[in-house]
């Protein structure tokens, strides 16, 4: 799963004095850096951070991408995070900010109480951030900074979550190209992953021109893939549990034996066999489901009961589980409708909103055990 974590920041003079012609032409110290505030930082986003930064002398490099302010494209930069002595707070330091020479007034509008939106991404210390810059005297950021404003409230700095900045985006009066869409297209990039073509429109009409890379695509990919084994991963922890429970006699995990399989598990419960097969997202439940035609055809004409487990909302140890049980009424009415097809046309598979299949409660299960 993607490792990355969103922080807000209000801005003060003091910060702004990382950008050049801000610390030319409006003075406000010798500061030349962002204060990245140890409360949030630190105590809530790397906690681990100041014992790695001991030995790199309290400097860590930093890959930086500044978007905005308004709809500006990325200017990447390199700097590093420091910490000096006994400074209270981590800075974003390295050396001033210029005005790009394609753009040269580029960071002239900022004011102090502007906001920046830092992504981090890395491990138990980030390696690379995005910042997005949002500007009250920029006419695209005006609503998404009295919303983000809002929500930051008396607070310097705050942590934030995807699903927290999905709604504000999606809520303010920004432009489908705004660069922040960058930050909130996550149920897209996963649903475009595995080929939702509608997702893959958007893209398109959107966020591609800010140039998403291949790059980008194949690691949504990758993130996906990585999630369905670890949904797969807390189904049989499941399973083995009810099975030591005796709920169900036995089960056998398929997929992990053979990848081609149109199922991922085979249980059988009270002297039946029952298929299931697990669609599984970090996101929320409405995201999309995806079926392959072989999934498909394997529903409709099986012998056995098909189930799909739905896994969502995964959490360190723990994730949530709804079931739409008997698929086989569904998968056959989508087979007729593809009878109209012309003869040599044969998709691949389909994207399938899940409020239209009849999945169950919701219900909380429990990943792998760890290892001592």
């Amino acid at each position: 799963m993607p490792k990355t974590k969103l922080a807000l920041k209000r801005l003060t003079a003091s910060d702004l004095t990382l950008f050049e012609w801000q610390f030319r032409n409006r003075p406000a110290g010798n500061q030349k850096a962002i204060n990245l505030n140890r409360n949030v930082f630190i105590d809530i986003l790397y906690p681990a951070l100041p014992e790695v930064a001991e030995d790199h002398d309290g400097r860590l490099p930093l890959d930086v991408t500044i978007y905005g302010p308004g709809g500006k494209t990325g200017l990447n930069l390199q700097r590093k995070i420091i910490k000096f002595g006994t400074y209270k707070n981590w800075r974003l330091n390295g050396e001033f900010i210029y005005n790009p020479q394609s753009d040269p007034q580029r960071f002239n509008q900022l004011r102090p109480d502007d906001l920046a939106l830092f992504e981090f991404s890395g491990g138990v210390v980030p390696a690379a951030a995005k910042i997005f810059l949002i500007s009250t005297h920029h006419t695209e950021d005006v609503s998404l900074h009295q919303a983000l404003d809002e929500l930051l409230g008396e607070d310097k700095m705050m942590s934030l979550t995807q699903d927290q900045l999905k709604q504000l985006v999606n809520s303010a009066t920004i432009s489908q190209e705004h660069p922040l869409r960058l930050l909130a297209i996550d149920e897209i990039l996963e649903d475009a992953a595995q080929g939702g073509i509608t997702s893959l429109e958007r893209l398109w009409a959107g966020v591609a021109r800010q140039k998403l890379s291949h790059e980008a695509l194949q690691r949504a990919r990758r993130n996906a893939e990585n999630v369905g084994q670890i949904g797969e991963e807390f189904v049989n922890a499941h399973l083995n549990r009810i099975r030591q429970a005796g709920d169900i006699e036995e089960y056998e995990w398929t997929s992990v034996d053979n990848a081609v399989a149109p199922y991922d598990f085979k249980v059988k419960e009270k002297g039946t066999d029952i298929l299931l097969d697990v669609k599984a997202t970090a996101g929320d439940f409405t995201r999309n489901i995806h079926i392959s035609m072989n999934e498909l055809r394997q529903m409709a004409n099986g012998a056995e009961r098909y189930d799909l487990w739905r896994v969502y909302m995964i959490s360190g140890t723990e994730a949530k589980l709804r079931i739409a049980n008997e698929m086989r009424a569904f998968a056959r009415t989508v087979l007729d409708a593809l009878k109209q097809l012309p003869q040599g046309v044969n998709p691949d598979g389909f994207s399938v909103d899940p409020d239209t299949l009849p999945f169950g409660k919701e219900m909380l299960i429990m990943g792998p055990e760890e290892d001592d």
